[in-house]
């Protein structure tokens, strides 16, 4: 059976907030046939907790009947996670956890969600997070453990993330900052679980959108990227 999925990120509201309103518009009908909404964060600019309503409000007039699922981005600050999750508890908001989603069709779906690793953690993030190598080293090796775990109870296992997971979907990007924007680690994390599907977000000026590694296909949904939302099949 298959599911049909929108799916997006770093939409930045208020930035390109009016964008996504038109490409929403644009696939009205399938937005009406989606059973869920992913997103691989930076929804919002700057942590900005109150500008992520207006783009509830627009997910739900298009795509009314999917349930909405999302990871943290750089932009959702670490500091403002409790708030998001007590703001918006229409959300799914997964963290280095996952969520099982049955399907009109019956059928069980576990997605994976997380921030995502860095190779090389970026000057601020060296400057402000102690320890923050070791929280992206082990947020890799918990992937890959749970993925494990979750394929041998379910048919179909979903990895969202919002950093890269191979620098294959960095292309487009400055090479010299690819380790600040995405992870061989955790690529090898992904090659060794074998998800179903990788979705993810960050690179804005990706020009290879879609790769497949060792048959797992990974997606990058940056809207910036794309200049629209993208509908999935799984």
């Amino acid at each position: 059976m298959s599911l049909l999925v929108m799916s997006t990120s770093d939409v930045h509201s208020p930035r390109y907030l009016m964008h996504y309103m038109s490409a929403l518009s644009k696939h009205r009908a399938d937005c009406e046939k989606v059973e869920l909404v992913l997103w691989a964060g930076d929804m919002v600019e700057k942590g900005n907790v109150a500008a992520l309503k207006p783009v509830i409000e627009v997910t739900k007039k298009f795509c009314g009947k999917a349930r909405i699922i999302a990871v943290f981005g750089n932009e959702e600050y670490m500091d403002r996670e409790r708030e998001f999750i007590t703001r918006y508890p229409e959300i799914v908001w997964l963290n280095d956890n996952h969520y099982v989603y049955v399907s009109s069709g019956g059928e069980e779906i576990a997605i994976y969600g997380t921030r995502g690793s860095l190779d090389r953690p970026t000057r601020w993030q060296r400057r402000h997070i102690p320890g923050i190598e070791k929280v992206y080293r082990e947020r890799a090796i918990r992937l890959k453990e749970e993925v494990l775990r979750l394929k041998k109870e379910y048919e179909k296992v979903v990895v969202l993330m919002h950093y890269a997971p191979t620098y294959l979907t960095l292309e487009g990007e400055d090479k010299s900052i690819w380790p600040e924007m995405g992870s061989i680690f955790m690529e090898k994390a992904i090659r060794e679980s074998k998800p179903n599907i990788v979705i993810h977000g960050h690179a804005h000026n990706s020009k290879r959108l879609e790769v497949t590694i060792d048959n797992i296909l990974i997606v990058n949904v940056a809207f910036p990227a794309r200049k629209d939302v993208t509908i999935l099949t799984i």
